[in-house]
């Protein structure tokens, strides 16, 4: 097993399962065929950025003409791109592995992934995007005067300052029982 992140092309309205659904039927007439001149311009863009991330010391393997891999042999997050489908795998139970810098690692190569390409990012596990912009993602601050969002003393409710804020940031404006909610995505900024 191991955490996965796909990432899509979707149609207005279209649910991230129903796209992922929609990739995986593309598949029934064959093999997808080899990558394009524009498939690895993208790939080698993406690739000066994973390492950014990731560190100079992933290995990469493109061996053949439909697929191109990296791996990060330290943490084993795994970047995948066969014909206009990437996906991010990071093995379940890695040794020593420290979660919230791991999680912060992943989320934050998802993000390139969906910069460089055009793709949306999807958690499976979570069920969510990766970059959630919608009015109840726990990583937009709002500052409105709606009535549910109101914070202490009948003022707006603070929340969460930006994608590039830090976890204390978050932690210091959420109400405390906002905060143990939903722990666990914490590598959301």
């Amino acid at each position: 097993m191991s955490y996965d992140i796909f990432f899509v092309r979707r149609d207005p309205g279209q649910t991230f399962e129903d796209a992922l659904q929609d990739v995986e039927d593309s598949y029934e007439g064959g093999d997808p065929g080899p990558l394009t001149d524009t498939d690895l311009e993208v790939w080698d863009a993406l690739l000066e950025r994973a390492r950014d991330v990731l560190g100079s010391g992933v290995e990469v393997t493109d061996e053949g003409d439909e697929t191109r891999e990296l791996t990060d042999p330290e943490t084993g997050i795994g970047l995948t791109f066969f014909q206009g489908e990437f996906a991010i795998h990071v093995p379940n139970n890695l040794p020593g592995s420290d979660d919230l810098e791991l999680m912060s690692t992943v989320y934050e190569l998802a993000r390139e992934v969906e910069e460089v390409t055009g793709l949306e990012g999807y958690d499976p596990q979570l069920g969510e995007p990766i970059s959630d912009t919608s009015d109840t993602s726990p990583t937009r601050r709002h500052w409105d005067d709606d009535e549910d969002d109101d914070g202490p003393a009948g003022g707006p409710a603070a929340r969460p300052v930006s994608r590039s804020g830090t976890t204390e940031q978050f932690a210091a404006v959420q109400p405390a029982a906002a905060r143990s909610a939903r722990w666990w995505e914490f590598w959301k900024r």
